[in-house]
């Protein structure tokens, strides 16, 4: 079983377990709100999210969606017994204020609640809504409880396995652009030509799970055990290099591609900076690889910024024969560079922290 089909499986379970008690605990409310235990597991059931803190604010924002509709309901009333005007005003009312963004989870109960109040409670109104908010304020209580004390979620290992496969991404697309131009000229293969969408899709896949991560922390006793509360803020740092990387990875693939498929208005490409761009590629690969098994080290860097080094030569001699376009081997370099710079930092902090 997949990790997201497992906590998948542990919510609902959680959810069950939430539901039943809060139905259990719902006939010992105090006073009329006796009279309405069916609320106690809807609230439990809207309390429950994949993360403490999203149970926490779906929570908040559900009761206060609650409020409004009961205020307005009770705003409504003011004007007479309910009625088909009564009651389409107050959720025509409902639905505009449910518009504001932070009400977020609990927008959806403000109309809800207004019609709750007038149909439901009719002519006993005061008391129904005291018995609704009760009830429901008993169910996310308890909802909240369960997520709390029940294995709470906790999202580090599954954004730190989405950093790595996003580093995977990024290490194959460069080595099959650094293959595909010394395998054959022109390269006979596009499909690395095709790849900028999944690039940026496979980083914007990574920020979810990153941020995620980060939520899933807030409030979370398991966040502290083992020095584990400090795997987010690596995480967070490890994307913002990633998302740099990506951009940079994303613009060789687009010059390279328009350099061999192009219009002649790209100019014509020297296809003897093929092999010095294959090899800076691929020790920019390389370098990817390294950070993500931890084995990082100076000499490797040295290596690589040689690659560059060399690419940059190259061009030097290139560019005497000035019917060839500079423009794709120096956006390889250039973008080459700023890969290793970016991650040469991170590395350094990453040691730093360490200490």
């Amino acid at each position: 079983m997949s990790t997201a089909a497992g906590q998948r499986l542990l919510l609902a379970l959680k959810t069950s377990l939430a539901v039943g008690i809060a139905w259990l605990l719902a006939r010992y409310a105090p006073g009329v709100a006796q009279r309405y235990p069916y609320y106690a597991p809807l609230g439990a059931l809207v309390s429950m999210y994949p993360t403490f803190m999203g149970s926490i604010r779906a929570g908040l924002q559900t009761l206060t969606g609650i409020t409004l509709g009961i205020l307005l309901a009770a705003g409504v009333l003011l004007l007479g017994s309910p009625n088909i005007f009564s009651i389409s005003l107050a959720v025509g009312l409902g639905v505009l204020a449910a518009g504001h963004p932070r009400l977020g989870a609990g927008r959806e109960y403000v109309p809800v609640a207004a019609l709750f109040v007038l149909i439901v409670g009719g002519q006993d109104a005061d008391s129904f809504s005291v018995g609704y908010a009760v009830q429901m304020s008993l169910g996310i209580l308890v909802g909240l409880a369960v997520n709390m004390l029940i294995f709470p979620p906790l999202a580090l290992d599954a954004a730190r396995l989405g950093v790595s496969r996003g580093r995977n991404v990024l290490v194959n697309q460069l080595e099959d652009i650094g293959y595909a131009l010394v395998e054959h000229w022109p390269p006979e293969r596009k499909d690395w030509a095709e790849r900028t969408e999944v690039i940026s899709a496979t980083v914007s896949d990574i920020r979810g799970a990153v941020y995620h991560a980060h939520e899933s922390q807030k409030g979370n006793p398991r966040a502290y055990l083992h020095s584990r509360h400090r795997l987010a803020s690596e995480n967070f740092a490890d994307l913002a290099v990633l998302e740099a990387v990506a951009f940079h990875v994303r613009d060789v693939t687009e010059v390279l591609s328009n350099a061999v498929w192009g219009s002649s208005m790209d100019g014509v490409f020297d296809a003897k900076l093929c092999t010095p761009m294959s090899e800076c590629l691929r020790s920019v690969a390389h370098i990817l690889k390294l950070w993500d098994d931890a084995a990082l080290d100076q000499q490797s860097f040295d290596q690589a910024l040689t690659a560059v080094d060399n690419l940059t030569s190259e061009l030097r001699l290139s560019a005497r024969e000035e019917h060839h376009s500079m423009a794709p081997g120096a956006a390889v370099a250039l973008d080459s560079e700023r890969i290793l710079r970016a991650v040469h930092r991170r590395v350094l902090a990453q040691a730093e922290n360490a200490l």
